[in-house]
């Protein structure tokens, strides 16, 4: 993609260029302190009154933030996301990276390397990707699931923690669906959801028929999960609540369903 070179306007050392529909690309020329904020905000202001929704911040002639600019920062880009788009930064030094970092924003920013890297994860959000893989119950396919999700999801661009988190939870949920299965089971599935927000998996898989005393049982452990010796299922359930949003347990006379949701940091 490349970039148009024609500025829409000018604004103390503030170019905004609009590349496509819904998307805005600020380029800066200036220190970004104090007396940057208001133009700064307008630029902002008027992307968004002009329907651009998603705005890309370029940094590449940028060599000092304050705090106070940081807060504007993260303040525009709450505004944007009430209105369904997101902010971006791109092209950051890494002097500057490095200050920002100490200040805490490349855990609320990803540092985009250049504009069409930002604009092409634009293209990314919102969009939601879904596939269901049924796997023999074995534990070789447990550790081919799990590399095979986390690749996907470091493609995409999320976070270390949040892939080692999802990690986690993948090795957890199918460690449990093959050591529990019914031993007449062949496979057993898990169906993933991956979009910018969150990432949902639901794992399935059987078990011998059960009575409804039985399931009550069941659902017993996995609510409040007791973790010894005699332990029937529930390993890593409490595991597994703690690194998720929400966790929901279902069962049937033969099957066993467990749906994890994982929210995604901004």
């Amino acid at each position: 993609m490349t970039l148009s070179n024609e500025a829409d306007f000018l604004l103390e050392g503030l170019t905004v260029s609009y590349m496509e529909r819904g998307l805005a690309v600020i380029c800066v020329t200036n220190s970004l302190d104090i007396p940057a904020i208001v133009p700064f905000k307008a630029a902002v202001d008027r992307c968004i009154d002009d329907n651009n929704s998603f705005v890309v911040v370029n940094l590449e002639n940028v060599s000092f933030m304050d705090s106070p600019f940081v807060g504007t920062l993260m303040g525009c880009r709450r505004i944007l996301q009430q209105k369904g788009g997101d902010l971006a930064i791109c092209s950051v030094s890494q002097f500057l990276q490095d200050r920002l970092s100490i200040m805490g924003l490349n855990r609320v920013f990803h540092f985009y390397s250049t504009p069409q890297t930002a604009i092409a994860d634009f293209h990314f959000l919102g969009s939601k990707e879904q596939f269901l893989l049924d796997l023999p119950l074995q534990r070789s396919c447990v550790t081919f699931l799990r590399r095979l999700i986390c690749s996907v999801l470091t493609q995409k661009g999320f976070k270390p923690r949040l892939v080692f988190h999802i990690e986690t939870i993948i090795d957890e949920l199918a460690n449990n669906a093959v050591d529990y299965s019914d031993l007449e089971s062949k496979n057993f599935s898990i169906s993933v959801s991956i979009s910018r927000k969150k990432i949902v998996l639901i794992v399935k898989n059987s078990h011998s028929k059960l009575d409804k005393a039985a399931m009550s049982l069941l659902a017993g452990k996995y609510q409040n999960p007791v973790i010894d010796a005699e332990s029937a299922r529930g390993r890593g359930i409490p595991l597994i609540k703690m690194l998720s949003n929400s966790v929901n347990i279902d069962f049937s006379q033969t099957e066993v369903i467990v749906q994890v949701t994982k929210i995604v940091e901004v």
